[in-house]
């Protein structure tokens, strides 16, 4: 498929002509202009006729080839005559432009009537003479391509005329039963209105053009655009898989044969529509004259399910997270991705491997890629008193991690699970290996087929073959429960899969919206699924990360809510409410939950994980490290939690524990690039700024990541070299925009390279971003002590002090948070109480040889009690 990001390419500008005489034609006026060239109304000087020019946009003309076969299409078309299509009068070559001289229409375009409501009687004559035009066009074997409400023009006489012919396709044979003589597509519509098989670049002919007339016609009788959403890809997932509410449902006047005659045209097998425009007249008359169309179906007709994916957008990339701090110093703190291995002999590592594309058959992709997280999970949760540690396909996944080395040297793994499907008819064979990563010999394995339609089948049989190759011995319930899927209806468990696969990656809009259509389609089909429940909670959670709009923590907190009153998403629904309550600041709630998913789930790491968070952001920090630990318990061998452990001594500035986790890990696995993040972080934390650039910079050349340019930025910062620290804040916010600290952090750099105007800037994005941050949460600390600093930066004295004095309310005594304290009072020129609060800052534990390396301090070195306090550092020191 031509890749999505051509759709958003900006097109070279082109200037007006009007005025301007091309041959023996006068331009007048500009009547519009696209990626596709610019139409102008013109005089032909020789005929004494008004015509529509269309001069073709310059990128398009630059391949010999593609100017030929414009032309020729473009010369095909013209020879259409029909009274419901705009003409083309001729195809000139002039200057080494290509112009289309056609037919002006005077009038509105179909989206402009749309504005208002339509009628019924009105959409009857409109829509039959759409289809008596394309009809005739599909007589001569070309399709329109790009069929949609601004290709349709009204007169004020009512005439419809079809615009845009000019870059219709031509197909061999419109025979529906021989598709190897069609046109294989080239993307090149609007996907909102393009059919499924135009999409996947399958075969099509003029049905294809029947599903676009259909999305017309349902948006006119439906009041809105039944596939078009935010993202390309988002749309694409509408196309391929949703089966759009029957219009009785969405508009309660349209009667059962119109909506099913609509209905029928949205079919996304190509055979299930009609096989001709003249069977959509016959039946648009005869609903007109009062009668039942023949060949409609009903009010939706049942289709085969659909489980065509779009070609998947997401880029691997690892999901950067940190406890919201203004200190300069940020750690790599997203427990779930950024970790690498801990390898302790005789233990198992197992790493499942990322599913690879299937060449050519998405629907099968998209089975696949839900099928191995699906699995991983699965053989996660045996992992309770055994010697055994599974790496998740999902965590693979994020780190680009799909070879045998890359998991060895990344992860530690000792053996690898990969998976292979193959479809025939209607059976898929699965081939799954158990692989030693250091010489890839087979340690076990097998090949199993199941019927194509039997989703639990397809999954209990890969995951009972996976056991057998471990040489697992499952007790009773272990088994019981290795076969629970949730829901006892195979299509819906389908579709929950594939959300879960694009939950892989929730950095991408596209994903976090494609799964979130995807579980609402599971959901039409079980509403009471609780896993799939769970999974739109936490798709909802995403989108906010993203986002930073409070209406998704609301839409989430419902679905979580609703998946743990179902009582049967098990350990899911509680981890997916202690994620919402922990990001909304109900710390308590949040921990209640995750340990209620302890207990439902023994072996569920991410709980003890989410308990430890939620233990530290209440200010319990005993019980938090206690938590910790019991995940390593759990795991004791787990990437993620020693890396968590590693993360919370940094964040408690205990950098000599973290800075021996950091580099064990990476003793362990010398290619993991967010243990260099890590350790970068930490000596940069202990004032050693010379030595953290290099792990840094290491990071960055294993893979450029945001937390890496971010500590970078921070190092440059410690060693006063700002306009080098500004440079790397500025990279960091190129791969996340929307994240305050990185914004603020600029600011300084900026303060102290002398750009004013430029520092106020940053930091009133940084406040803005913060803002939105506070709506969520409004109690967190260190999001309102970040804010206090902000305006006083920006001279603000009186929001300064009233952020700073609820950041202390609910601060617990915080070193960061003190240290900012200081900072503002700084700020605002009372440094006696500075000097007071920087004390109170060393007293909570802050190093005072570090306060004498911020620059933000240093015109307090002739103050008595300042110089006191670093020189007793010095001394101690």
């Amino acid at each position: 498929m031509t890749d999505p990001s051509d759709a958003v390419k900006t097109p070279p500008v082109i200037h007006d002509l009007t005025g301007s005489i091309l041959g023996r034609f006068t331009l007048r006026g500009l009547l519009g202009a696209g990626g596709m060239g610019q139409v102008y109304r013109a005089e032909d000087n020789t005929l004494k006729r008004v015509v529509a020019i269309k001069r073709m946009a310059p990128q398009l003309q630059f391949q010999e080839r593609d100017r030929k076969r414009f032309l020729k299409e473009a010369q095909r078309a013209s020879a259409l005559n029909h009274p419901n299509i705009a003409a083309i009068y001729d195809v000139l070559e002039l200057k080494g432009e290509i112009l289309l001289v056609m037919e002006y229409v005077e009038g509105v375009t179909l989206r402009q009537r749309l504005r208002k409501p339509i009628s019924i009687e009105e959409f009857l004559d409109v829509a039959i003479q759409c289809a008596e035009g394309l009809g005739a066009a599909h007589q001569q074997h070309i399709v329109h391509g790009d069929i949609k409400p601004d290709n349709l023009m009204l007169t004020p006489a009512m005439r419809v005329k079809i615009l845009d012919f000019g870059v219709a396709k031509r197909f061999a044979h419109f025979d529906p039963n021989d598709a190897t003589e069609s046109l294989t597509a080239s993307l090149s519509g609007t996907p909102a209105y393009m059919a499924p098989e135009v999409l996947l670049q399958k075969p099509y002919d003029g049905r294809a053009d029947l599903f676009s007339l259909g999305v017309t016609f349902y948006e006119m009788l439906g009041g809105k655009q039944p596939f078009q959403l935010d993202s390309f890809a988002g749309t694409l997932a509408r196309v391929l898989h949703v089966e759009v509410p029957p219009l009785s449902k969405v508009n309660p006047s349209i009667q059962a044969p119109l909506a099913g005659l609509v209905s029928r045209m949205l079919m996304k097998d190509p055979q299930d529509r009609y096989a001709s425009t003249a069977d959509v007249v016959a039946d648009l008359r005869k609903i007109q004259q009062g009668g039942k169309p023949a060949t409609a179906k009903g009010d939706r007709p049942h289709s085969r399910t659909v489980l065509q994916l779009a070609v998947l957008l997401a880029i691997a990339i690892a999901l950067i997270s940190w406890r919201p701090a203004r200190q300069l110093w940020q750690s790599l703190a997203k427990k779930q991705h950024e970790t690498t291995a801990q390898k302790v002999p005789p233990t198992e590592i197992l790493a499942v491997l990322p599913f690879t594309a299937v060449e050519g058959n998405p629907k099968l992709t998209a089975l696949g890629q839900g099928l191995v997280d699906s699995v991983s999970a699965r053989l996660g949760r045996l992992t309770e008193d055994r010697a055994l540690e599974v790496i998740p396909a999902g965590t693979l996944q994020q780190r680009s991690a799909t070879s045998l080395a890359d998991v060895r040297s990344q992860y530690g793994a000792n053996l690898a699970l990969r998976m292979a499907l193959e479809q025939s008819g209607e059976l898929i064979r699965v081939n799954y290996s158990l692989l030693n990563t250091q010489d890839g010999t087979v340690v076990g394995g097998d090949s199993v087929a199941v019927p194509a339609a039997d989703a639990f089948g397809v999954e209990d049989d890969v995951a009972q073959g996976a056991v057998k190759a471990l040489q697992l011995k499952l007790r009773p319930e272990e088994q019981a429960a290795l076969n629970v899927h949730g829901t006892d209806q195979p299509a819906a468990y389908k579709y929950y899969l594939q959300a879960r696969g694009y939950l892989l990656d929730y950095a991408k809009t596209e994903n976090v919206e494609n799964a979130i259509v995807m579980v609402g389609e599971a959901l039409k089909l079980d509403p009471n699924f609780g896993k799939a429940k769970a999974v739109l909670g936490e798709a909802y959670w995403r989108k906010y990360w993203l986002s930073k709009q409070d209406r998704w923590t609301k839409l989430a907190q419902s679905e979580c809510d609703s998946a743990v009153k179902l009582g049967n998403a098990g350990a899911a629904g509680h981890t997916c409410l202690g994620l919402v309550n922990d990001g909304t600041g109900r710390y308590r709630e949040a921990a209640t939950e995750y340990q209620r998913a302890i207990e439902l789930e023994p072996t569920n790491e991410d709980a003890y994980l989410g308990l430890a968070l939620a233990f530290e952001h209440q200010g319990a920090i005993n019980k938090a490290e206690e938590a910790y630990q019991r995940a390593i318990s759990s795991h004791p061998n787990s990437p993620v939690s020693y890396n968590s452990l590693g993360t919370f001594y940094l964040r408690r500035k205990e950098y000599e524990k973290a800075l021996r986790m950091f580099q064990k890990v990476i003793a362990l696995a010398p290619e993991g690039y967010g243990a260099y993040v890590n350790l970068g972080a930490t000596l940069s934390n202990m004032g050693r700024y010379a030595e953290s650039i290099e792990p840094l910079k290491k990071s960055i050349v294993i893979r450029p990541s945001y937390a890496a340019y971010i500590n970078l930025g921070t190092t440059y910062f410690g060693l006063n070299q700002f306009g080098d620290a500004a440079t790397a804040y500025e990279q960091a916010i190129k791969l996340n925009p929307n994240q305050y600290v990185t914004w603020g952090n600029l600011g300084d750099a900026r303060k102290y390279l002398g750009a004013k105007n430029e520092a106020l800037a940053a930091y009133r994005k940084a406040v803005e971003l913060a803002s939105q941050e506070l709506k969520v949460n409004p109690h967190d600390p260190d999001v309102l002590s970040s804010v206090a600093s902000y305006y006083s930066e920006m001279g603000d004295r009186d929001h300064a002090l009233l952020y700073l004095g609820q950041s202390l309310q609910n601060g617990h005594n915080d070193k960061d948070i003190l240290l900012d304290a200081a900072t503002v009072y700084n700020n605002l020129g009372e440094t006696g109480l500075a000097v007071e609060w920087l004390g109170k800052t060393v007293q909570a534990g802050y190093p005072a040889n570090r306060i004498k390396d911020l620059p933000e301090f240093r015109n307090l070195e002739n103050n008595p009690g300042y110089m006191q306090l670093v020189g007793k550092s010095q001394a101690s020191n």
